[in-house]
């Protein structure tokens, strides 16, 4: 019986290093990148947004990067993600994220969240 228990502690103790890694707008993870371009398609396709990350840490780290797609009326208008598997210690990549609905018009892409983990 004491195996179960074990394992509920392990879960529980394993939640802030999870919670640590994801952050939203003003975190350490969400400073590494940057929006530098958030495109509608004139056809009205799924909108894209791409952008530069700049790892931070002194370890090679992965990130997954959430973008909302916002339409001139302040409404949303589907969600992006963009996955980049490996990013040296202090190096730079590009991200590239394809909203999940059809928009048109001029659009804002904020960034939702961003979650930076080790790389193996």
């Amino acid at each position: 019986m004491l195996r179960p228990r074990f394992l509920a502690a392990v879960i529980v103790l394993s939640i802030p290093a999870l919670v640590g890694a994801c952050s939203k707008a003003g975190g350490s993870a969400v400073k590494d990148v940057s929006v530098g371009a958030c495109i509608a398609d004139p056809s009205g396709g799924n909108p894209v947004a791409t952008g530069q990350i700049h790892n931070s840490t002194g370890k090679a780290s992965a990130y997954v990067i959430h973008v909302k797609f916002v339409d001139s009326s302040g409404n949303g208008v589907g969600d992006g993600v963009a996955t980049v598997a490996r990013v040296e210690a202090h190096g730079t990549a590009t991200w590239r994220a394809v909203g999940t609905l059809s928009a048109r018009g001029p659009l804002t892409c904020p960034l939702s969240s961003v979650t930076r983990t080790v790389a193996p």
